[in-house]
């Protein structure tokens, strides 16, 4: 499987230019913005001229590093603040100009071209209307199409107006459809997407349901791989297959910690093993395979991914209309990933509440709630099982019987919200000290000392990769 088909073949395009994005005074990138340049050049002539100078007669009563300090400080913010302030009045000056409305004066009508007859007919027309200014065109935009011709597509396939996108995302059926069906961490931030009031809350809920819907996919797998390891079913190549995808989840726990690109690589280094027992993880294979025009569920996180780490290294949008325009070129990669997502949707969530021994049956009375759906308050639901389980924990219900999602995913209570939350297991130490718990809704950090040891329990990878 190609994870990277999203990646662009040839070099990247430059960023564009940012007006006042530094400090509100330099532009962005700030290397193309000769004001800066020429602050850092008075600057630096400052602290070499100062020292390297004469003695002055009679000599300052200052230190020469003082002095240098000082040099420093009076010519940046002469010859470099100071210009770049008034660089800043003078566009919002400009800018304020330009908003204004040119002033429109109605036509005289002409008196040859109007008919004297018209006068003698008071009732044949209504009162007649101002006429309304045509808005100013720049000469170099062409001109509307008229209302008998299609309008031209945009380069690249008709791509979605800002605003369609808007309508979209909020009548989304896929969207709707994947509130009520799929984990509650990605259904409550799908839920938190169509809700946003803004193009930026839009655009930032958009690039954090990606990135739970990466973690929930990875967790869930990773729990059903754990499982047919402890359970020791399965054939020997296969089972190894399981641990080494295991062994680089605990390489990157006990590393620097999970996070988004943690994610999207190991689901792509599913691949083969999805490939070779389809069965193990049920719609795996297909939610993973790349197809003609459109790559897999890996595919389109990772252009989701390479969006957030655009706005993460500060190329976040500068206004609505730019976030606009992002949220409406990236929308339909999380409605594919979402509908590449599906087989989770045969893995539901379970959060144990009690377990109770029957001794007439010989068999324990679960009560759980369904961990399914946008809404906060879960279905409370029973089951009867042959075998025990924990209380306070999350389970995946399979026909086979519960998986537990621990030590990838669990329940904890945050100080900060004072509230139960329901996280993914975030860091651990590689040889001793807590785990680190971080929440699907806050993304606080709750420790969880008791998750440590299953962490380092998981199996480990040997030096030259292998196990």
């Amino acid at each position: 499987m190609n994870g990277n088909a999203m990646l662009p073949s040839g070099p990247p395009a430059p960023l564009p230019k940012r007006r006042n994005a530094v400090l509100r005074l330099y532009d962005a990138p700030v290397h193309r913005d000769w004001l800066f340049w020429t602050t850092v050049g008075w600057g630096v002539l400052a602290a070499i001229s100062i020292p390297t100078s004469d003695e002055p007669t009679p000599p300052s009563p200052l230190p020469v590093w003082l002095d240098t300090l000082l040099a420093i400080v009076v010519m940046i913010a002469t010859f470099g603040l100071l210009p770049a302030w008034l660089r800043l009045l003078y566009r919002r000056w400009r800018w304020h100009r330009r908003q204004r409305p040119a002033p429109v004066s109605a036509p005289r009508p002409n008196p040859a071209s109007t008919p004297r007859s018209a006068s003698a007919q008071p009732h044949a027309s209504a009162s007649p209307r101002p006429p309304v200014p045509s808005p100013r065109r720049d000469p170099a935009t062409p001109p509307p199409p008229a209302a008998d011709e299609p309008r031209p597509e945009a380069p690249g396939g008709g791509r979605r107006t800002p605003t369609a996108s808007r309508h979209d995302l909020a009548t989304s059926s896929v969207l709707a459809h994947m509130r009520e069906s799929l984990p509650h961490p990605v259904a409550r931030a799908v839920r938190s997407l169509q809700r946003a009031h803004t193009d930026r809350d839009r655009y930032e809920a958009l690039l954090g349901t990606a990135e739970i819907l990466a973690a929930t996919a990875s967790v869930t797998v990773a729990a059903l791989l754990n499982h047919e390891r402890t359970a020791g079913s399965g054939r020997a190549d296969q089972e190894s297959a399981g641990e080494r995808n295991l062994a680089a989840l605990r390489s990157a726990y006990t590393a620097k910690g999970v996070m988004f690109g943690t994610w999207t690589n190991w689901l792509g280094g599913l691949g083969p093993l999805a490939e070779a027992r389809p069965g193990l993880v049920p719609g795996l294979r297909d939610a993973l395979q790349d197809v003609p025009d459109d790559p897999g569920l890996v595919g389109h996180l990772n252009a989701l991914r390479e969006e957030r780490n655009r706005a993460a290294h500060g190329d976040k949008p500068q206004s609505n209309q730019e976030a606009a325009v992002r949220v409406a070129e990236h929308a339909h990669h999380l409605e594919r990933a979402l509908e590449r997502a599906r087989f989770l949707e045969s893995f539901p969530w379970l959060l144990t509440v009690s377990c109770s021994y029957q001794p007439r049956t010989r068999t324990y009375q679960v009560a759980a709630d369904h961990v399914v759906g946008d809404h906060p308050d879960f279905e409370r639901r029973t089951f009867t099982l042959d075998e025990p389980v924990g209380n306070d924990m999350l389970y995946l219900q399979t026909p086979d019987g519960p998986v537990p999602l621990s030590p990838f995913a669990s329940a904890g209570f945050c100080s900060q919200c004072r509230q139960v939350e329901i996280c993914y297991t975030y860091k651990a130490g590689r040889q001793e000290g807590h785990a680190t718990l971080k929440s699907f809704t806050s993304g606080h950090d709750i420790p969880a000392p008791e998750l440590a040891e299953e962490i380092r329990a998981l199996p480990e990878r040997a030096r030259d990769g292998r196990r």
